[in-house]
């Protein structure tokens, strides 16, 4: 697939109604941010991070924490580590930015602002303007590469204290019937993200049946056991691009067949290929 670049975002020449960009500056201490312009693709996205989508169009669909979701006029996703999204429809050209939030950073304003303990998003959708505006605002300033690093941090602040105004404590785990195999069959994964499970084993460690694993999995995460484990590594081969790793000794270390076969599935995750994404720093 040839690319080209257009002020600074990258540009799929066979799509050429869908523009998608991974920016990671030195300056933003581990922040990522995503940025996606006229885009029709139905996002599947393993989140490590709190991430904070700003849409500029409205009308979608997500599968989310076992249920549903829908917005119905300008807003945000707010979306939580650990957690998987599936997008189930799309209104024409979404137009989205993406802050990508480290978890610690959260929970390190958390602290001192006096609040101790994992900071949880109870709701996953907000029309807040304050959050929004900040997060738009960050994502211009990272586009345009010439803001000072007082402006970026003061920008990152800003995201997070509007973030915390939506922000409590995570309540008590408590898992409805069938619910606590999927959540011990996340764990299992994430545990063994470069081996090759077998359904059978997955099972056995969760303790119940295969096809009740896969019920209750389903019903859960929004996506099989399978997919959900080609959304962790490629997570994981986003780290390792970012430290400078080539990508073919990451297509080796997280198991997949060979380079091909991994930039195919980093390309279906991401929307580009692991060149473009480093590219994009």
């Amino acid at each position: 697939m040839k690319l080209r670049v257009l002020r600074g975002v990258y540009v799929r020449v066979d799509d050429p109604f869908e523009k998608v960009a991974w920016l990671q500056p030195a300056a933003l201490g581990g922040w990522e941010y995503l940025i996606a312009e006229r885009s029709r693709r139905l996002w599947t996205v393993f989140h490590e991070s709190y991430d904070l989508c700003a849409c500029a169009r409205w009308d979608h669909r997500w599968h989310y924490r076992g249920r549903v979701h829908s917005m119905h006029r300008p807003g945000m996703m707010l979306l939580e580590p650990g957690e998987l999204h599936r997008t189930l429809s799309v209104p024409p050209e979404v137009v989205f930015k993406v802050a990508m939030v480290p978890a610690r950073a959260v929970h390190d304003a958390a602290a001192e602002l006096g609040d101790i303990g994992h900071v949880h998003l109870a709701d996953a959708t907000t029309d807040d303007p304050d959050l929004s505006g900040a997060v738009w605002q960050l994502g211009l300033a990272v586009e345009r590469g010439d803001a000072s690093r007082l402006a970026l941090q003061s920008l990152q602040s800003s995201v997070l204290l509007y973030l915390l105004r939506h922000a409590e404590r995570a309540p008590p785990q408590a898992h409805p019937p069938g619910a606590l195999a999927a959540v011990r069959a996340r764990d299992y994964l994430r545990a063994h993200i470069t081996d090759d499970v077998s359904l059978d084993a997955l099972a056995r460690a969760c303790g119940c049946g295969r096809f009740q694993l896969m019920r209750a999995f389903r019903a859960r995460w929004g996506v099989p056991p399978h997919a959900y484990h080609t959304h962790l590594r490629i997570h994981r081969a986003r780290l390792l691009l970012r430290q400078g790793l080539p990508a073919g000794w990451v297509a080796a270390e997280l198991g997949f067949c060979d380079q091909s076969h991994f930039i195919r599935h980093f390309r279906k995750v991401t929307g580009v290929t692991p060149a473009v994404y480093v590219g994009g720093r």
